[in-house]
């Protein structure tokens, strides 16, 4: 009975290692290739996803490659530009196998690995084509870089021919040399120098003019008041002629000194002053009120009024102290 139990364990591993090698699974993103033999043909090229059935053992051979985008990425090599100079570039292949000609892959290479260094030789012979363009045209506001990796993926179109799809080119990296980076850097110094110079010039220029306008300004209104000030002094002059006119009259002589007399008090009195003076003294005879008094009624300090003299001898003290002080108020 273990007998005929093992011998059936025997058979069912048999057709189950039978079975697994007579198939085989295709993924979304894959093509297989299937040789009977050692040969293929195009309609030994699978394409749709799923599972697959084959020849067992060695009759049938399948390889799968992948279809997805490959990333290829170049080391940092010196290429001459069109005007002579020379810069350091690093470029990028984003490449996949064409489905179209995958048995064309097969036929070259057995698996993707074995294709790069191919890929490799032919992406830094490509790069050549950097040299068709000038080192300007490559960087600044003008750059043509775009149109030179385009240059590079054209040069590229021949790999179809072995199933390998050239999709994107791209310089991820490009400088000088490191010879060359001192003597660029000095050309754009001098070249960024004389900008600034001229700059300069520009800006000291503008301000001149912008002093010499405000000058000119400033100096218009400073005319303009003096002007204004002069008309207005004018016209002080004048009322205060006629003022002093008015006071020249006898009739207005003694409040021509009264108003002398508080002005001096006024003056004498606003700032902090210790003064001790006889009370009856012009001007301090105003704070008096038992000061004599003209006809009027205006205060007369005590040696203005002589009781020989009378009033007349007073007209005439107040008459000559008018005087003066008329022509002190008039300056």
């Amino acid at each position: 009975m273990n007998r005929f139990f093992a011998i059936g364990i025997g058979v069912l591993l048999l057709v189950v290692l039978l079975l697994f090698s007579m198939t085989y699974t295709v993924s979304f993103h894959e093509v297989a290739i299937k040789s009977t033999f050692g040969r293929s043909s195009d309609e030994a090229v699978i394409t749709e996803p799923g599972l697959k059935f084959k020849w067992p053992i060695f009759a049938d051979r399948v390889t799968k490659y992948d279809t997805r985008l490959q990333l290829l990425e170049s080391p940092l090599e010196e290429k001459p530009t069109l005007d002579g100079q020379s810069i350091v570039v690093r470029a990028f292949l984003m490449w996949q196998i064409d489905v179209d000609s995958a048995r064309s892959f097969h036929d070259n290479y057995d698996t993707v690995d074995e294709a790069r260094p191919f890929l490799q030789d032919q992406f830094r012979e490509a790069l050549s084509a950097i040299s068709q363009f000038s080192f300007d045209d490559l960087i600044g506001n003008q750059s043509k870089l775009i149109e030179a990796e385009q240059a590079v993926l054209a040069n590229l179109q021949g790999l179809r021919e072995q199933g390998i799809e050239p999709v994107t080119v791209g310089v991820s990296q490009l400088m000088l040399p490191s010879r060359a980076t001192r003597a660029v850097l000095s050309r754009m110094e001098v070249s960024r120098n004389t900008l600034a110079t001229a700059e300069r010039v520009k800006g000291e220029t503008e301000a001149n003019a912008i002093k010499d306008n405000a000058r000119t300004t400033a100096d218009k209104i400073v005319a303009f008041a003096e002007q204004v000030a002069g008309s207005i002094r004018n016209e002080s002059n004048e009322q205060k002629r006629k003022y002093f006119e008015q006071m020249s009259d006898p009739e207005a002589r003694e409040l021509a000194l009264f108003l002398v007399w508080v002005d001096a008090l006024e003056l004498a009195l606003s700032n902090n002053t210790t003064l001790i003076l006889e009370d009856n003294m012009a001007p301090f005879h105003l704070m008096d009120p038992n000061a004599r008094t003209s006809p009027n009624g205006v205060p007369l300090p005590a040696e203005s009024v002589s009781g020989s003299a009378g009033s007349g001898a007073a007209d005439t003290e107040i008459s000559d102290d008018v005087n003066s002080a008329l022509v002190g108020r008039g300056e």
